[in-house]
């Protein structure tokens, strides 16, 4: 994957998250229309739906950041660019280099 890549990583998985939504919110309009949905027990379970999908959406967020975070991090390593882990140690190399001088 290169990454130029990146963006169309993004918009598919957005878009596979976005059909999952809109496919469980018509199942649960489907329900409220053929009363399965009446009282509380239907409102419980309403309730327990969109609970269950805020917290599915929740974790597919998370994975799917940690997933363009592994990639991104495997790109820029192929491409051999310098990272905030590689100046901070040099840094304190430096440093260190440095009081030995003094």
């Amino acid at each position: 994957m290169e990454p130029k890549d990146l963006p169309y990583l993004l918009l598919g998985a957005m878009s596979t998250i976005r059909e999952e939504t809109k496919k469980t919110v018509d199942e649960l309009v489907e329900k409220g229309k053929s009363g399965t949905g009446k009282g509380a027990k239907g409102i419980a379970q309403a309730d327990k739906a969109v609970k269950d999908l805020v917290e599915r959406g929740r974790k597919e967020r998370e994975e799917l950041l940690a997933a363009i975070g592994k990639e991104v991090t495997r790109v820029l390593d192929s491409m051999g660019a310098v990272t905030k882990n590689d100046i901070r140690a040099l840094e304190k190399k430096l440093a260190s280099i440095e009081s030995k001088l003094k």
